[in-house]
């Protein structure tokens, strides 16, 4: 029995080792695991969103493989990134790439972290060597090409590597930002027909219906604007960028209490922005609530000091409540935040006028 063993549930004879041949042609090399053998265990816990375990795993992987383990460095960096680490998610995909340099998925992470880094000539590089690398054309080389020239106001190159990106493929991303590259070389026409292509291929785009919304409150089509709005918050009811402009309609027309609702709902996801303050307290200025809107006000100038409007409605307020001293200040102060805008000068000249005249006075006495 001592050469019996368990297989299976059944007692086997197991042959001793002076029974063996000797001859060892026939052996076989023993296995060595391969290093990527455990990357469909750091895909399932990536995918799950197991950030935790995963980053554990991966970092047992890269220790086991000496660093040598391209899919667990590149797992790692956008976990990295996710997390707001972008210059260690850089690090990361840079030794993916010293372990892969051929492969365009490394070099495409490499440039996009320098793009959110701010280091768009180093991206454009980056992407370059990406367009190289890859086999087929790659529409999202070509956007990301258009973001980083329209960062570095070279408008017409990135006009062209969008356009070549909206070639490759029906994505709405490609249309959006053609768009507004061209808002800013003020072809609203343009900008127009790409968002309506972005939103024919894709009409549930709440980017694409929102900024187009934007354009048309600005070019006074405050109808469509309307409409582009309601088509948004159909889709995502809690989508802020659409809230305070419909909702900016809304008060337009003194409907106050209704505007109030619509930024009650937008305060839940953005307490802090100082333009949803401002608004909620020239509401609360036309329905003659000025105790009110002037805490709103201030809470807006609070929140952005250099903001021209919270300052400005401020003065404007205090002016309409009888306290000039506190409106010069808060006139004063937007001024000093658009020194171009000419409407507080004019609320300003009465009040300097009136104040000059005393001085002049006291002094003669």
């Amino acid at each position: 029995m001592a050469n019996n063993m368990l297989s299976n549930g059944r007692i086997q004879q197991q042959t001793t080792v002076s029974q063996q041949p000797s001859n060892d042609k026939g052996k076989k090399a023993p296995e060595i695991p391969a290093t990527e053998c455990n990357n469909w265990l750091l895909h399932r816990h990536y995918t799950r969103h197991e950030y935790k375990t995963c980053k554990i795993l991966i970092d047992n992987e890269l220790l086991r493989s000496s660093g040598h383990n391209e899919y667990a460095s590149y797992l790692k960096g956008l976990i990295l990134r996710r997390e707001g680490k972008i210059q260690d998610s850089l690090n990361c995909f840079q030794t993916a790439y010293n372990v892969n340099s051929t492969n365009v998925n490394n070099i495409k992470q490499i440039a996009k972290s320098l793009l959110i880094m701010g280091s768009h000539k180093r991206a454009i590089e980056a992407y370059l060597e990406a367009e190289k690398v890859s086999t087929i054309p790659d529409w999202e080389i070509y956007l990301n090409l258009g973001e980083c020239y329209a960062k570095l106001n070279q408008l017409y190159e990135a006009k062209r590597h969008l356009k070549r990106s909206i070639e490759l493929t029906r994505n709405e991303l490609p249309y959006v930002a053609l768009a507004r590259v061209c808002i800013r070389e003020d072809h609203v026409t343009e900008a127009r027909n790409a968002y309506n292509a972005a939103l024919s291929g894709n009409p549930e785009s709440v980017e694409a219906a929102t900024d187009l919304g934007l354009l048309y409150l600005k070019i006074g089509d405050v109808q469509r604007a309307f409409q582009k709005f309601g088509t948004v918050l159909a889709y995502a009811p809690d989508c802020t960028r659409a809230i305070l402009p419909i909702a900016y309609v809304i008060q337009n027309h003194q409907e106050y209490d209704v505007a109030l609702s619509k930024y009650k709902l937008a305060a839940q996801s953005i307490p802090e922005s100082h333009a949803l303050w401002n608004n909620v307290g020239m509401c609360f200025y036309g329905k003659q609530k000025f105790v009110a809107a002037i805490s709103c006000l201030k809470r807006a100038h609070y929140l952005n000091p250099m903001a021209f409007l919270p300052a400005y409605n401020l003065g404007m307020v205090f002016l309409a409540t009888g306290q000039p001293a506190s409106a010069a200040i808060y006139l004063c102060a937007a001024v000093s935040a658009d020194p171009k805008n000419h409407m507080p000068y004019l609320l300003l000249g009465p009040r300097w006028s009136a104040e000059s005249r005393r001085r002049i006075a006291t002094k003669s006495l």
